[in-house]
């Protein structure tokens, strides 16, 4: 009978110990950095158009960054990687409970930032502008319906 119940114990916990570990505290960690990567990119570009004059070399090294990030943000996000393994999680049960319409934001993303790089690449900042909201777009689409509010 301590066999059987040892044997269910291990069987209903083993899994989740399992997510917990494949998540583990670096993707946490390696999902933070490339959000605040992103941020600081989306932050940069946004400045070099207020400025009056954009610097095109700023805006091509943030859309590298952008064009770098965007791709891994799909696999930053492990089942088991949300608050249940980490309390400070931003992340709604919703990118886990709803993996078509994640992966769908995230083509966008992904999509958004390639059609990005190439305007910046065409070097007409009108293009570029028009391009950059669309990413400001589809990282907006993201931190509605998969991310926490914040105060």
């Amino acid at each position: 009978m301590k066999s059987a119940k040892i044997a269910l114990f291990a069987a209903l916990t083993l899994p989740m110990a399992a997510a917990a570990v494949a998540a583990g505290p670096n993707v946490y960690k390696a999902r933070h950095s490339n959000f605040e990567a992103m941020g600081r990119a989306m932050k940069g570009t946004a400045d070099q158009f207020k400025s009056g004059a954009p610097s095109l070399a700023v805006i091509r090294a943030n859309a590298a960054v952008l064009g770098t990030a965007a791709p891994k943000v799909a696999g930053y996000f492990p089942k088991g990687s949300g608050v249940e393994g980490n309390p400070k999680s931003e992340a709604l049960p919703a990118i886990w409970q709803k993996p078509a319409d994640f992966a769908a934001a995230n083509t966008k993303l992904v999509d958004a930032t390639k059609a990005y790089q190439a305007a910046v690449a065409s070097g007409n900042l009108d293009q570029i502008k028009a391009a950059f909201g669309n990413v400001g777009g589809a990282c907006k689409g993201c931190h509605e319906n998969f991310r926490k509010p914040r105060d």
